[in-house]
């Protein structure tokens, strides 16, 4: 099948830059692992900390959930609902692709969807997608979380370093939230106070991926001003993009070229962190935290008190209105706890998540 590639002029820059420098190699690359669960699985909690072993021994892999396996939840979005219709991932959960590509031993030769199994087989992958070579760059810059507005604006970019399919070259840009609590069914019964990770809240793009204008040069932009849901919660929010292919008609086609996050969550990259009724509001991070966990108040600290979820107080302190406290929580047992912050304007209760 014939490729529509770039035009003339990029084909011939290209050759002229590999010519020029003919040992230049590719960009570094990220995999991406996507998940495919539903809080009404009860399988998935085990899945989740099998896939949680094999990313833990490749860091810098990025997690998406997505809320669409065999039905849906409450956090279910319809570009989740429309990858599952896709990859026919609709009749079992847990499962997982990576890079939305088939690797070298195949489960099936129409899908790059497993069933989530173990560890070190996933492990396994995770290593032979990470041989191959990169030659599209991307990043996401020039990030402003407005709070008022809840809207966060941005450009996604990059180059494309070699001959490729841009007749199916797409960017998605997808909002991804931690720490959510919702019900999650187990083996053992409900759990009520499941803590979510990785989760797929929004799309900033088309359902499946907006397609990409390229330059001569092989480089693109795709800007972007996105309002999150409702109930996502910025300090809790960041931004994920994947670079890919998109061919409805087969699902072996639509692997993606590389990806990025950003580092931290939305609330960072605030263009004013001023709310409507004019207060500042404080966040944490980083939320999950392992070692500590910074509480940040513009507009200064009086007090701290930090409790489980049962109620009982683990600790407290009074900074004397510092706008940054560190809290040390290395000792702490891995779960929910939530954070009680004074400041002039009030008191406000955050989430923290302790890994």
């Amino acid at each position: 099948m014939k490729k529509a590639l770039l035009t003339l002029a990029v084909c011939v820059a290209l050759r002229g830059a590999a010519a020029q420098n003919p040992s230049t190699k590719g960009v570094a690359r990220t995999s991406v692992l996507e998940e495919f669960s539903t809080a009404m699985c009860q399988y998935c909690p085990d899945g989740y900390q099998t896939i949680k072993k094999a990313i833990d021994s490749h860091p810098g892999t990025l997690w998406l959930v997505h809320h669409a396996g065999f039905v849906t939840d409450d956090i279910t979005i319809p570009a989740s609902e429309r990858l599952t219709f896709l990859y026919m991932t609709n009749s079992f959960a847990p499962a997982y692709m990576i890079d939305r590509t088939i690797p070298a031993e195949t489960y099936t030769e129409y899908s790059p969807v497993w069933p989530v199994t173990d560890s070190a087989h996933i492990a396994a992958q995770l290593d032979e997608m990470a041989a191959h070579e990169c030659f599209a760059s991307i990043s996401i810059d020039n990030i402003h979380y407005d709070i008022p507005t809840r809207t966060v604006t941005g450009s996604v970019s990059g180059r494309v370093l070699q001959q490729f399919d841009t007749a199916i070259t797409h960017i998605s840009l997808y909002l991804v939230e931690d720490s959510i609590v919702m019900a999650q069914a187990s083996t053992t019964g409900t759990i009520d106070d499941y803590i979510h990770m990785h989760a797929v809240r929004g799309c900033a793009t088309d359902i499946l991926g907006t397609p990409l204008t390229f330059n001569p040069d092989g480089t693109y932009t795709y800007p972007f001003n996105y309002t999150l849901p409702d109930k996502a919660v910025a300090s809790h929010c960041r931004l994920v993009a994947l670079l890919h292919y998109l061919k409805t008609t087969s699902m072996t086609k639509n692997k993606i070229l590389n990806a990025t996050s950003t580092p931290t969550y939305l609330t960072t990259h605030t263009a004013s962190i001023s709310t409507a009724a004019g207060s500042p509001r404080p966040f944490i991070q980083p939320n999950p935290a392992t070692r500590h966990a910074d509480i940040i108040a513009e507009n200064g600290i009086l007090s701290l008190r930090v409790t489980d979820i049962s109620g009982r107080t683990l600790f407290t302190a009074r900074p004397a209105g510092s706008p940054a406290y560190r809290i040390d929580t290395h000792s702490w047992p891995a779960g929910l706890y939530l954070v009680s912050i004074t400041t002039q304007q009030g008191t406000l209760t955050e989430r923290l998540i302790i890994q």
